[in-house]
């Protein structure tokens, strides 16, 4: 198994554009004691790019808001497969996985995208080094 390609792209904007994935398996929004998501509501679901092969562990979260402008926060992290993806969902809460990740992932905030740090040329790191 392998990470997506994505993860190979420079500019943020072009990555989200090229991402074509169907879900592969949906974890929910809840697992060990914490919720998977950041704020108020959201989930993780494990999914296969059509065009590499590749996974990524998409991880949603929304913001409700008092004054009727809700904010939505999605995260791509490159993964190499379920087992891998079923790790992190196992340890890390929303705000864990987010903070803690070693690698680079992308970022889509009220529609603009950015990436978690920034490019280095291949820095992904496996998450099985992530202790």
């Amino acid at each position: 198994m392998k990470t997506c390609h994505i993860f190979d792209i420079y500019d943020p904007n072009e990555a989200w554009n090229s991402m074509d994935n169907e879900i592969v398996k949906d974890y929910g929004d809840y697992c060990n004691g914490h919720y998977l998501y950041t704020w108020d509501d959201g989930g993780r679901k494990l999914m296969r790019c059509r065009k590499c092969g590749g996974y990524i562990l998409m991880q949603k979260s929304e913001f409700h808001s008092f004054m009727d402008d809700d904010s939505y926060y999605t995260d791509f992290f490159p993964v190499s497969g379920d087992e891998e993806a079923q790790m992190l969902n196992e340890k890390y809460s929303g705000f864990a996985l987010e903070g803690q990740f070693p690698g680079r992932y992308l970022m889509r905030s009220d529609g603009q995208c950015s990436w978690s740090r920034p490019f280095e040329g291949k820095d992904l790191i496996s998450t099985y080094d992530f202790k």
